[in-house]
Parts: C-alpha cells; structure tokens; sequence
C-alpha cells in the first residue's frame, strides 16, 4: 500500500488514470477514499491522472490523537504530491476539503494549477464570513456515531442529499454503504480532532483576493450543510473566480448530478490547460 509522509505521519493514497495532468481529490469531514464514487473518479480519469487520499484521521492513514488544523491537512495533501514527484496539480476540495484546498492555494501557490471549490465555506464560524450549518445539524456532526456503523451513515443522508435523491437512488446509496462498510471506521477521536480543526483554524475571507490561479466554485442549492450563501461570498473574494449552482441538489451535489457537474469541471481544467499552452508558447515563440 502506498504511502506519503507528513512528518511522522503516514498519508495513505492511490492513482487513477494514467495520463493527462494531475488532479488530487481531498475529502470533506470524516471522509476517506471510500467517500469517492467510483463513476465520478473513473470520468475524472479519462482525462486526468486522478489522487486520492485519506485525510490523516482516516481510512488507513496514521490517525494521531493531537490537535489538527488546516495547516496541517495542507500539509498532508502537498506530501501526498511530493511523493508522486507532482510538482503542480489541480486540487479539488469538498466540503472540509474545499477549505483544506482553500489553504494550499493560499501557502502553496507554485503548486496548484486550479482550484475546484465545492460546497465549502470561507469561515466555519465567523457570522459576517459565511452561514454556518442549523444547530439540528451541528448536533449530528458532532454527537458519537452510533454503535450501528450502517445506521450512523443511513442517518447521514438526510443531511447530504435530498428526498428525492434518496427515495430514487436507493441501490446506489447502498452500493456507497457497502464501500463505507468494508473501509475502516472513523475512531471518535479523529472525529472530534478534525472538528475542532474546522471551527478553529479555518478562516480564510480576508485572504481569498491573494489568489491568483484560476478558481471554480461549485454548489447544490438545496445544501443544507454549508448553504450556498457561502460559495456566493467565496465568488465575492476572489477575482474572477466562477461560481456554479446546480439546482435542486444538495450538499452531495457531486453524486446527485454527476454528469453535469463532471462535465462542468472537466471543461473548467479544459480551459485552464488551453490558456496555460497558449502562454507558454508565447515565452517560448521567438521575438
């Protein structure tokens, strides 16, 4: 099993895809490489040499008890990139992971190609940077999972994806369980350490203008986790970033509509290679 160093912490990750530019995907809360649908990263990889990981606390990295924080999650993910010998990647984050991503591209800049951005938030907690989830949801994510690991997941959805989603793609829910399922657990530990690292060391609203690669944020309009009202001020801060909301889906967007949206970024990641050998040919065209 491959595995990065972070210090003296071991990044677990895997490759999807043999050609095309890097892209590394990095999870939201409690999340893993189980977390990925595999349809999304197998379109993701017919164009893109696709990494993912587990985010220290899960799956089969190290999952210290100490405190976490953002600078340490970016960290991880640029060791994951250093051990690949990547010198620059597009970088997706969801949810946790979009602020994750927002930090590489603040401290790591030679080393992001683009930015995805989805259904993030610029501040966990400050009121005037970004709209936190209801207190009904805060409960949920920070009470205990149940001793029923299947029951815990089941009680999740609710809070991803909308009825409607649920009620029609019942088969691949648990298709997704069963993946959850065979990986390992989240210890309530990890749980509690990457709480604590969103809600204390994540605010990045001031220094969002410093960003200078290009930017695709990516919304649900029913997200019912961080509401779109974040995406919006993300959009607001950073210049000519491109903000998408996709009607009708939820904080899961990405498995609720999974052909636009995968359109949308591959298009996106498109363009920003097009732009990238126009001007590199420029430098190198002679005068």
């Amino acid at each position: 099993m491959p595995y990065a160093k972070a210090g003296d912490v071991s990044i677990y990750y895997e490759v999807h895809g043999e050609s095309g530019t890097p892209m590394i995907l990095i999870g939201g809360y409690g999340g893993d490489i189980a977390g990925w649908s595999p349809e999304f990263v197998e379109k993701l990889a017919t164009e893109h040499r696709v990494i993912l990981f587990d985010n220290r606390g899960t799956g089969h990295s190290d999952k210290p008890d100490i405190p976490y924080s953002m600078k340490m999650f970016a960290a991880d993910t640029v060791a994951v990139l250093d051990a690949l010998e990547i010198e620059q990647a597009h970088v997706l984050g969801v949810s946790m992971g979009g602020m994750i991503a927002q930090h590489i591209g603040l401290n790591y800049p030679e080393r992001v190609r683009s930015l995805i951005l989805a259904c993030t938030t610029a501040a966990a907690v400050e009121a005037t940077h970004g709209v936190p989830p209801t207190p009904e949801i805060m409960e949920e994510l920070t009470k205990p999972p149940v001793s029923d690991r299947a029951e815990h997941i089941r009680n999740g959805w609710r809070f991803n994806f909308t009825e409607r989603f649920i009620t029609t793609h019942a088969d691949f829910l648990e298709r997704r369980l069963q993946a959850k399922l065979n990986y390992p657990a989240l210890p309530p530990h990890t749980q509690h350490r990457q709480f604590q690292a969103i809600v204390t060391t994540h605010d990045t609203y001031d220094r969002l203008p410093e960003l200078q690669c290009p930017v695709l944020i990516q919304v649900g309009s029913e997200d019912r986790l961080l509401p779109p009202v974040n995406s919006r001020i993300i959009a607001s801060r950073i210049p000519q970033a491109r903000l998408i909301e996709y009607t009708d889906v939820g904080h899961g967007f990405i498995e609720e509509a999974t052909e636009q949206v995968t359109a949308d970024m591959l298009s996106f990641m498109r363009e920003v290679e097009g732009i990238r050998s126009q001007v590199e040919d420029r430098q190198t065209s002679p005068v």
